[in-house]
């Protein structure tokens, strides 16, 4: 009797053993080793649990569950469930019927027009944190970008509703929470040796603090009266289409929260991924200063940023070879198909994406920093998805995109890093980070 449904190539015996046990370790060098031997779609079937993998850097497969077949899929019990514990049910936990009400309510405070805005307001915080490098310092720019990426997202939701001390207790917050989600989905078995230790508990307790900090926010800017045309304003103000009433506080609060995490987490790893590139490419940022000195000031407003540029080819190009969005995650719904493959309803889909924009079938010289490629009329099509895709596709992109390039910009105007690491390591967690990014800065 023939299978009901055709997976792909399955992992089995030792590669299997090596995969489910090496893959906690280092999951990038697990799943690309996977592709190389497999193809660009390989099936892995969990011996405990007995869930099934589809791990894919095929294209077309992943705009498939992305796009044409999105309404198919969920996000898995991983984020809607594991994280969700901690941070409630905002846009990136949220499934069904309640994320798209929170999209289409949330969406419009995240268009281009709304966060140019933002623009001074990035730049007094941008400012503020180059201050020391006029002394020429060592440096450890992964750390820096992490406070700065916080500082921002902190100063662009709530302006000077927030003291310094709690932008910081937030940080260390978040940084536990994410330490100890990560566990969870990396070794699932741990959960309830987390939960034993009380340490599960004690990070939900750790959540409901940051929580209780931005209801604090929230309660000063609604007794104020004041209107700051900041996120937290945006977000006050929005109404249901079907009711035309405003979020509740906890709902608001759950946003907040998220919108803290996705905002500063994956930006800043981004940027120590971007500067690591600059200092290896001389000649890239040669022609980076040469366009920020023809756009002179203009270089900095927000209609230079989000335009298409050198610079933001240079992002690209960057988050190309090192996306902080590693892989996503979907689960089917319903048993579904596509091309030659079938699979049943439960099965995760691994989109890794890290593969994706790495794969030769794609991309020429795929592991060779090449801004330039961004500049070809079809890069529209290309296969590169930092920020997602479909309806679920990063709210915060024009966001990010206008934060790092005010960066980029601002500091090659003045400064140049010299890194310190010929290599870099790499840890793929929730995001795709480095461990550190040591240099000095010299003005130029």
């Amino acid at each position: 009797m023939a299978p009901k449904f055709n997976y792909p190539a399955e992992i089995k015996g030792k590669r299997k053993l090596y995969s489910l046990f090496n893959g906690v370790k280092d999951p990038l060098a697990v799943i690309s080793g996977n592709h190389d031997l497999f193809g660009d779609s390989y099936y892995l079937r969990a011996t405990f649990t007995d869930k099934k993998f589809i791990f894919t850097q095929d294209k077309e497969l992943i705009e498939y569950i992305l796009k044409q077949n999105h309404k198919n899929y969920f996000k898995s019990e991983i984020q809607a469930v594991t994280l969700g514990k901690y941070l409630g049910n905002g846009l990136l936990t949220n499934n069904g019927k309640d994320w798209l009400q929170q999209r289409r309510l949330i969406q419009p405070g995240f268009s281009k027009t709304k966060i140019a805005n933002l623009v001074s307001i990035m730049d007094e915080e941008i400012n503020k944190a180059f201050q020391p490098f006029d002394q020429e310092p060592e440096t450890d720019l992964y750390d820096f970008f992490h406070t700065l990426a916080f500082n921002i997202v902190a100063k662009t939701l709530f302006s000077s509703d927030i003291e310094e001390a709690e932008i910081k207790e937030l940080g260390k917050i978040i940084t536990e929470v994410q330490e100890v989600f990560a566990k969870e989905v990396r070794l699932p078995f741990y959960t309830q040796i987390l939960k034993a230790l009380g340490v599960i508990g004690k990070t939900i307790r750790k959540s409901e603090r940051s929580k209780a900090i931005i209801q604090r926010v929230l309660d000063k800017r609604r007794n104020s009266g004041e209107e700051k045309n900041d996120l937290l304003d945006m977000l006050i103000q929005s109404r249901y289409e079907d009711t035309g009433l405003p979020m509740t506080d906890q709902q608001l609060v759950d946003e907040m929260l998220i919108l803290f995490i996705a905002g500063h987490e994956t930006t800043a790893n981004a940027l120590s991924f971007i500067f690591f590139e600059i200092s290896r490419n001389p000649e890239a940022e040669e022609k980076l200063r040469q366009e920020i000195a023809e756009e002179g000031e203009n270089a900095f407003i927000s209609e230079s940023l989000m335009k298409k540029s050198f610079t933001t080819n240079i992002i690209k190009e960057a988050m190309r070879l090192h996306s902080p969005a590693w892989a996503m995650d979907r689960q089917a719904l319903e048993d579904d198909r596509f091309k030659e493959y079938s699979w049943e309803k439960g099965t995760l889909i691994i989109l890794y994406i890290s593969g994706l924009h790495r794969n030769p079938k794609y991309w020429d010289r795929p592991n060779d920093f090449i801004p330039e490629r961004f500049d070809d009329e079809n890069a529209r099509n290309f296969a590169y998805y930092p920020f997602g895709a479909g309806p679920r596709l990063c709210i915060g992109e024009h966001f990010a995109m206008m934060e790092m390039t005010l960066i980029v910009r601002k500091f090659y105007s003045k400064y140049h890093f010299e890194s310190y690491q010929e290599t870099l390591e790499k840890k793929a967690l929730v995001t795709l980070r480095t461990t550190s990014l040591p240099g000095k800065i010299v003005k130029i």
